[in-house]
């Protein structure tokens, strides 16, 4: 590779790849118990994609060190607003990218890398799975393909998401594997979207639910600890909020409220009925399958005594607790906006402090919605990017409600 930087890209020093993974491949390798599958089909030189499913917050140094080559990996925006922490990923090859929007900057980065011979790294997914599941690819993906014409491999990583669930506080000691494939030599990229997005789909399928884990090797507390950031609603009553977790930590057990329905959460991120002695009495159920029924549940209304500036026939939805606001014009400028509470109605997303209302937003002007690590929510609205630090409350609860909201407006104004 070229020792010099081409505008926002930092192209990797030989010197200094080759130290580093000196060092860290045998620490990581042995840590997360990685192990890899097919990694010779990607070839130590030349230009390629290498498309990963998105498990795991640790993915890209996993895949890292279980090629022989730099991979340039395509980061949220959010890592590079720290100078340190942004120059030490532009050493590593990562560059960064506007999540859920189009952003012409990462894209003419892709191309001067390629054009350079180097590998670039996507996670198609765009965000990483709350539940286990696969999340719908972002809708540019197989057009870039079409137009970069490069060979496209894929890394399938399986044991990842039940190793670290994005929504646990702690680390589950599960061993990690990573599937590599070629899915298109270059010259054979079909010209159908529709099939790119299938064969990606069917490379990189999550399947940590049919992993075969024996409990019994794995003794961990605190395996319920904040699944209510996905579990926003009692899959039972629809209770929202409805689900708290039992003390002690170490019986791993969840109870809904209102119903009194509960389960014990188990390795494998499974949901397991227990009667109220805490004695099994049902199979054991993927969150995957519990989330999606969550989000099939009709919204509920709450009430309307908020002095809001609400219209004729607009429903509120959601509340928060007391959060900070933040606005950003220019990036990296993030700053408090204000200190006050969100509501959430089938029209805007407004913030309201004492002192008035400093954002109503329409949700038909709202997009790029995303939660950042650490439950950071992330919008822009009429060309500003906003954040919402939703510590205390599900961020998952707000970002699902929001999508669906949009949705509804989408289909009533085609």
């Amino acid at each position: 590779m070229a020792e010099h930087d081409v505008g926002e890209i930092r192209l990797v020093r030989k010197w200094f790849y080759h130290l580093m993974t000196a060092i860290f491949r045998p620490i990581l390798v042995g840590y997360f118990r990685l192990s890899s599958e097919n990694a010779s089909v990607v070839p130590q030189k030349g230009p390629g994609i290498l498309l990963i499913n998105h498990v795991n917050f640790f993915d890209p140094l996993w895949v890292y060190v279980m090629l022989r080559r730099p991979i340039y990996f395509a980061a949220t925006e959010d890592l590079f607003r720290k100078r340190f922490l942004g120059n030490l990923i532009r050493w590593f090859g990562g560059f960064p990218k506007r999540k859920n929007a189009n952003d012409f900057r990462a894209v003419k980065n892709i191309f001067i890398i390629l054009k350079k011979g180097g590998l670039i790294g996507i996670f198609p997914e765009g965000v990483r799975t709350w539940d286990g599941s696969n999340s719908p690819l972002i809708p540019t993906i197989t057009r870039l393909i079409r137009k970069l014409r490069v060979p496209v491999y894929t890394c399938r990583l399986e044991g990842g998401y039940l190793a670290y669930p994005r929504w646990a506080k702690n680390w589950r000691r599960i061993p990690v594997k990573a599937v590599f494939g070629l899915l298109y030599s270059g010259d054979d990229i079909p010209q159908d979207d529709e099939r790119i997005y299938r064969d990606i789909m069917e490379a990189i399928r999550n399947r940590d639910y049919e992993l075969e884990i024996d409990e019994s090797k794995y003794h961990y507390k605190g395996l319920a600890v904040d699944i209510t950031k996905v579990l926003y609603r009692c899959p039972i009553c629809g209770t929202m909020e409805g689900l708290k977790i039992l003390r002690p930590l170490s019986k791993n057990m969840i109870e809904c409220s209102s119903c009194f329905s509960a389960w014990r959460v188990t390795i494998d991120s499974r949901l397991e009925p227990v009667d109220e002695e805490g004695k099994p009495e049902g199979s054991r159920i993927p969150l995957s399958e519990y989330t999606a029924q969550i989000k099939n549940m009709p919204l509920l209304p709450i009430r309307t005594l908020f002095n809001l500036p609400l219209e004729k026939g607009e429903i509120v939805y959601l509340k928060s607790r007391p959060h900070f606001i933040f606005i950003e014009e220019n990036f990296p400028n993030l700053r408090v906006l204000a200190f006050g509470k969100a509501y959430l109605t089938n029209r805007k997303l407004i913030f309201k402090t004492r002192l008035g209302f400093p954002l109503v937003a329409d949700l038909k002007d709202i997009s790029s919605i995303s939660i950042d690590p650490g439950d950071k929510f992330h919008f822009t609205y009429r060309g500003k990017f906003y954040r919402i630090l939703f510590n205390r409350e599900s961020p998952v609860k707000w970002y699902d409600t929001i999508s669906r909201l949009q949705g509804e407006i989408i289909r009533q104004n085609p």
